[in-house]
């Protein structure tokens, strides 16, 4: 066989390898580029949907319709509903609906506002409309829902989470707790304590990890709210409290207080102090609603690690006294 042509038989099954390998490199990379495409696709839609739901949170007591939402969005009217209800799983308007509905239930727990104010301030156009849409979602009138003793929340409807699975929050029976400690109380608009007072709350907590935090293993953080003294104001109350044996530390204007034995809805918790306003927001519209409970009489308490909580990092565990509808 010539030289040449012994050279080219051997070469073939070489250039053949080579093909292949080719033809896979360049058929994975395309995978692989399409691959890339769509998870950089999912993250803006994602990131979309977290700055759209951000501004319908700001603007729930504004005149908001789809209209406006729309231009808001940049996108057509089809286009961003679509995508909405692709990556949330419900419809842009019935989402809007529900978490107005949310708040003016919060509205009518949290002030003496009359009802046609909530009705109207919650995007109603009269008192008669929001009854018979409130009692359809809560099977209750708002003026029974706001009398009940306890707080239904089955039915309420938290801001969307698209960034992952949120922690779930447990019931569990506790004994009765004896505290002692020093009670803070204000006011404030309905509507500004998570955006406008989480400094306040940041700052009390803070100041209590400083002044205990290196004397006692746990402390506790309560929060109560209710009415305040004028139709739009809520009223606050932060309960700072340590077991009794340790309770002088906190100085002369000290309480007593006692948690009933009872169901707790408990959730491990550890954020910044400026996030507690946050979560506690969270636990009403998300991790409560999630258990289908009803919140009875007494204070959320977060009792706090001492030993793993610095006044910039707060460690512990919330517990909010509950019954089961």
């Amino acid at each position: 066989m010539p030289f040449t042509a012994a050279l080219l038989a051997l070469s073939l099954p070489f250039l053949t390898c080579v093909r292949r390998f080719c033809y896979d490199y360049v058929t994975n990379l395309a995978l692989l580029s399409t691959i890339f495409t769509e998870m950089l696709s999912l993250n803006v839609k994602k990131q979309y949907i977290s700055d759209l739901v951000d501004w319908i949170e700001a603007n729930l007591t504004d005149d908001l319709n789809i209209d406006l939402i729309t231009l808001k969005s940049g996108y057509s009217k089809w286009h961003m509903q679509r995508m909405f209800k692709e990556m949330t799983g419900q419809t842009l308007a019935a989402y809007t609906r529900k978490r107005r509905l949310t708040m003016s239930a919060m509205a009518l727990r949290l002030t003496r506002m009359p009802l046609i104010d909530i009705a109207v301030r919650f995007g109603f156009d009269n008192q008669q409309n929001f009854t018979r849409v409130f009692k359809n979602h809560f099977s209750l009138t708002p003026g029974a829902f706001r009398r009940v003793p306890d707080l239904q929340l089955k039915s309420f409807h938290g801001p969307i989470s698209i960034h992952g699975e949120m922690m779930q929050a447990q019931l569990v029976e506790r004994d009765e707790l004896q505290l002692r400690g020093e009670l803070i109380e204000w006011e404030c608009k309905f509507g500004d304590y998570v955006r406008d007072h989480a400094q306040t709350v940041a700052q009390q907590a803070r100041n209590f990890v400083r002044l205990a935090g290196q004397q006692v293993d746990r402390g506790w953080l309560g929060f109560q709210y209710g009415p305040g003294n004028s139709a739009e104001q809520q009223h606050i109350s932060l309960f700072q409290a340590l077991e009794s044996q340790h309770a002088d530390i906190l100085g002369p204007n000290i309480v007593n207080w006692t948690s009933a034995r009872g169901l707790y809805a408990t959730i491990p918790w550890q954020g910044s102090p400026e996030q507690l306003t946050r979560f506690i927001a969270d636990l009403y519209y998300v991790h409560l609603p999630a258990l289908g409970v009803a919140r009875r009489q007494g204070k959320d308490l977060l009792r706090l690690d001492m030993k793993a909580s610095t006044p910039d990092a707060l460690v512990g565990l919330f517990s909010v006294p509950v019954t089961q509808c």
